[in-house]
């Protein structure tokens, strides 16, 4: 399994703050938090990632 990385971490923690400014009326902001947040975690998601390759021997 995969850690996450720190970019998804944060977007993670963006939607929580979201979500606890939605809760306490701040809807507009938490949109905008929300929308930042998506953001983030799909930049992270279009990231290079390591292919594994097989060795033949």
């Amino acid at each position: 399994m995969q850690r996450p990385s720190r970019l998804n971490e944060l977007a993670t923690m963006m939607i929580k703050q979201a979500k606890l400014l939605k809760h306490s009326g701040l809807v507009a902001e938490a949109r905008e938090l929300a929308r930042r947040a998506l953001a983030l975690r799909s930049y992270d998601r279009l990231a290079m990632q390591p292919v594994r390759i097989r060795v033949r021997r």
